[in-house]
Protein backbone atom coordinates (compact mmCIF):
# COMPACT_ATOMS: atom_id res chain seq x y z
CA UNK A 1 0.00 0.00 0.00
CA UNK A 2 1.67 3.57 -0.72
CA UNK A 3 2.81 5.64 1.83
CA UNK A 4 0.25 9.16 2.42
CA UNK A 5 2.15 12.14 2.13
CA UNK A 6 0.42 15.05 3.67
CA UNK A 7 1.90 17.44 1.56
CA UNK A 8 1.03 20.51 2.95
CA UNK A 9 3.12 19.36 6.22
CA UNK A 10 5.99 18.44 3.95
CA UNK A 11 6.40 21.99 2.34
CA UNK A 12 5.99 23.26 5.88
CA UNK A 13 9.09 21.05 7.05
CA UNK A 14 11.06 21.89 4.00
CA UNK A 15 10.62 25.52 5.08
CA UNK A 16 11.43 25.01 8.54
CA UNK A 17 14.36 23.01 7.31
CA UNK A 18 15.51 26.20 5.09
CA UNK A 19 15.69 28.27 7.84
CA UNK A 20 17.40 26.29 9.45
CA UNK A 21 20.25 26.27 6.85
CA UNK A 22 20.42 29.70 5.95
CA UNK A 23 21.10 30.73 9.60
CA UNK A 24 23.76 28.57 9.50
CA UNK A 25 25.30 29.35 6.21
CA UNK A 26 23.14 32.61 5.03
CA UNK A 27 21.52 32.70 1.76
CA UNK A 28 23.99 33.21 -0.66
CA UNK A 29 25.99 30.16 0.34
CA UNK A 30 22.50 27.52 0.56
CA UNK A 31 22.24 25.20 -1.87
CA UNK A 32 19.84 23.07 -2.89
CA UNK A 33 22.32 20.30 -2.05
CA UNK A 34 23.10 21.69 1.17
CA UNK A 35 19.45 21.50 1.93
CA UNK A 36 18.92 17.90 1.03
CA UNK A 37 21.85 16.96 2.62
CA UNK A 38 21.07 19.10 6.23
CA UNK A 39 17.05 16.61 5.68
CA UNK A 40 19.20 13.38 5.11
CA UNK A 41 17.57 12.89 1.96
CA UNK A 42 18.23 13.48 -2.06
CA UNK A 43 17.74 17.15 -4.37
CA UNK A 44 14.75 15.07 -5.77
CA UNK A 45 12.59 15.90 -2.79
CA UNK A 46 13.32 19.40 -2.74
CA UNK A 47 12.58 19.71 -6.83
CA UNK A 48 9.27 17.36 -6.04
CA UNK A 49 7.68 20.73 -4.31
CA UNK A 50 9.80 23.55 -5.51
CA UNK A 51 11.25 24.66 -9.26
CA UNK A 52 14.46 26.00 -8.00
CA UNK A 53 16.21 27.24 -5.16
CA UNK A 54 14.95 30.77 -4.70
CA UNK A 55 11.43 29.97 -5.06
CA UNK A 56 12.29 27.29 -2.31
CA UNK A 57 13.58 30.23 -0.07
CA UNK A 58 10.84 32.79 -1.03
CA UNK A 59 8.57 30.23 0.25
CA UNK A 60 10.84 29.77 3.91
CA UNK A 61 10.35 33.06 3.96
CA UNK A 62 7.35 33.44 3.80
CA UNK A 63 6.26 30.57 6.28
CA UNK A 64 8.81 32.80 8.79
CA UNK A 65 6.73 35.54 8.34
CA UNK A 66 3.76 33.78 8.96
CA UNK A 67 5.35 31.97 12.55
CA UNK A 68 6.17 35.70 13.29
CA UNK A 69 3.01 37.13 12.66
CA UNK A 70 1.31 34.15 14.36
CA UNK A 71 3.50 34.72 17.88
CA UNK A 72 2.75 38.07 17.20
CA UNK A 73 -1.02 37.68 17.55
CA UNK A 74 -0.77 35.50 20.15
CA UNK A 75 1.08 38.60 22.32
CA UNK A 76 -1.13 41.22 21.43
CA UNK A 77 -4.25 39.37 22.49
CA UNK A 78 -2.58 38.42 26.08
CA UNK A 79 -1.87 42.88 26.29
CA UNK A 80 -4.52 45.36 26.74
CA UNK A 81 -5.74 46.94 24.22
CA UNK A 82 -3.90 50.04 23.14
CA UNK A 83 -0.58 51.58 24.13
CA UNK A 84 -0.17 48.65 25.94
CA UNK A 85 -0.83 46.39 22.60
CA UNK A 86 1.44 48.71 20.73
CA UNK A 87 4.41 48.82 22.97
CA UNK A 88 4.33 44.59 23.49
CA UNK A 89 4.04 44.40 19.80
CA UNK A 90 7.54 46.34 19.01
CA UNK A 91 9.16 44.80 21.92
CA UNK A 92 8.39 41.52 20.52
CA UNK A 93 9.99 42.45 17.17
CA UNK A 94 13.54 43.13 18.77
CA UNK A 95 14.98 39.65 19.90
CA UNK A 96 16.10 38.46 23.37
CA UNK A 97 19.86 38.56 23.43
CA UNK A 98 21.58 35.02 23.24
CA UNK A 99 18.35 33.29 22.22
CA UNK A 100 17.52 31.50 18.74
CA UNK A 101 15.83 33.53 16.52
CA UNK A 102 15.50 34.89 12.70
CA UNK A 103 17.46 37.30 12.33
CA UNK A 104 20.65 35.74 10.15
CA UNK A 105 17.45 34.59 8.04
CA UNK A 106 16.02 38.12 8.15
CA UNK A 107 19.18 39.84 7.16
CA UNK A 108 19.71 37.22 4.52
CA UNK A 109 16.35 38.28 2.95
CA UNK A 110 17.20 41.62 2.59
CA UNK A 111 20.69 41.10 0.70
CA UNK A 112 18.69 38.71 -1.29
CA UNK A 113 15.22 40.77 -1.75
CA UNK A 114 18.20 43.08 -4.17
CA UNK A 115 18.30 40.78 -6.77
CA UNK A 116 15.75 38.37 -6.31
CA UNK A 117 12.41 39.13 -7.55
CA UNK A 118 10.41 36.36 -5.30
CA UNK A 119 12.19 37.63 -1.97
CA UNK A 120 11.28 41.75 -2.97
CA UNK A 121 7.42 40.62 -3.08
CA UNK A 122 7.79 38.67 0.47
CA UNK A 123 9.72 41.49 2.05
CA UNK A 124 7.35 43.88 0.87
CA UNK A 125 4.14 41.48 1.85
CA UNK A 126 6.19 41.39 5.11
CA UNK A 127 6.24 45.17 6.05
CA UNK A 128 2.75 46.05 4.81
CA UNK A 129 1.38 43.94 7.33
CA UNK A 130 3.60 45.12 9.53
CA UNK A 131 2.62 48.13 9.16
CA UNK A 132 -0.66 47.63 9.55
CA UNK A 133 -0.65 45.69 12.51
CA UNK A 134 1.29 49.28 14.06
CA UNK A 135 -1.48 51.67 12.68
CA UNK A 136 -4.55 49.56 13.88
CA UNK A 137 -2.55 49.24 17.47
CA UNK A 138 -1.97 52.86 17.42
CA UNK A 139 -5.70 53.57 16.36
CA UNK A 140 -6.70 52.04 19.41
CA UNK A 141 -4.34 54.57 21.54
CA UNK A 142 -5.55 57.10 20.00
CA UNK A 143 -9.15 55.97 20.77
CA UNK A 144 -8.56 55.22 24.45
CA UNK A 145 -6.84 58.64 24.65
CA UNK A 146 -3.63 57.34 25.30
CA UNK A 147 -1.79 59.17 22.38
CA UNK A 148 -2.78 62.21 20.43
CA UNK A 149 -3.52 61.88 17.07
CA UNK A 150 -0.80 62.02 14.72
CA UNK A 151 -0.54 63.44 11.75
CA UNK A 152 -0.46 61.46 9.40
CA UNK A 153 -0.75 57.41 11.26
CA UNK A 154 0.54 56.54 7.90
CA UNK A 155 4.25 58.36 8.51
CA UNK A 156 3.83 57.39 12.47
CA UNK A 157 4.01 53.47 11.50
CA UNK A 158 6.61 53.69 9.27
CA UNK A 159 8.70 55.49 11.39
CA UNK A 160 8.30 52.88 14.40
CA UNK A 161 8.91 49.82 11.82
CA UNK A 162 12.02 51.97 10.85
CA UNK A 163 13.16 52.63 14.34
CA UNK A 164 12.52 49.05 15.87
CA UNK A 165 14.61 47.48 12.54
CA UNK A 166 17.15 49.85 13.68
CA UNK A 167 16.89 48.57 17.62
CA UNK A 168 16.94 44.88 16.39
CA UNK A 169 19.83 45.40 14.48
CA UNK A 170 21.93 47.15 17.16
CA UNK A 171 20.91 44.13 19.71
CA UNK A 172 21.83 41.42 16.55
CA UNK A 173 25.66 42.62 16.76
CA UNK A 174 25.50 43.99 20.30
CA UNK A 175 23.82 41.98 22.42
CA UNK A 176 25.88 43.17 25.36
CA UNK A 177 24.93 46.43 25.17
CA UNK A 178 21.08 45.80 25.32
CA UNK A 179 19.95 43.91 28.07
CA UNK A 180 15.86 43.43 28.73
CA UNK A 181 15.44 46.44 30.67
CA UNK A 182 17.87 49.01 28.05
CA UNK A 183 15.69 47.48 25.54
CA UNK A 184 12.41 48.17 26.97
CA UNK A 185 13.42 51.94 27.77
CA UNK A 186 14.61 52.39 24.55
CA UNK A 187 11.50 50.95 23.24
CA UNK A 188 9.24 53.58 24.90
CA UNK A 189 11.44 55.99 23.65
CA UNK A 190 10.71 55.44 20.48
CA UNK A 191 7.32 55.86 21.20
CA UNK A 192 7.78 58.91 22.89
CA UNK A 193 9.80 60.30 20.43
CA UNK A 194 6.85 59.14 17.42
CA UNK A 195 3.45 60.05 19.35
CA UNK A 196 4.65 62.74 21.69
CA UNK A 197 3.78 62.25 25.62
CA UNK A 198 2.25 58.67 26.64
CA UNK A 199 -1.38 58.31 28.77
CA UNK A 200 -1.06 54.89 29.78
Amino acid sequence: MPRIVDHVRRREELARLVVTVVQREGAEHTTVRHIARAGGFSSGVLTHYFRDKDELVAFAFRWMARETFRELEQLAAAAAPGLPRLRAALEFMVPTSGAPSFTRVWLSLWGGAMRNPALVVVHRDYYARWRRYLRSYLDAAVRRRQVRKPASSRDAADLLAAAIDGLWIGVTFEPARFPLRRRRALVAQVLRAVLGPLRP
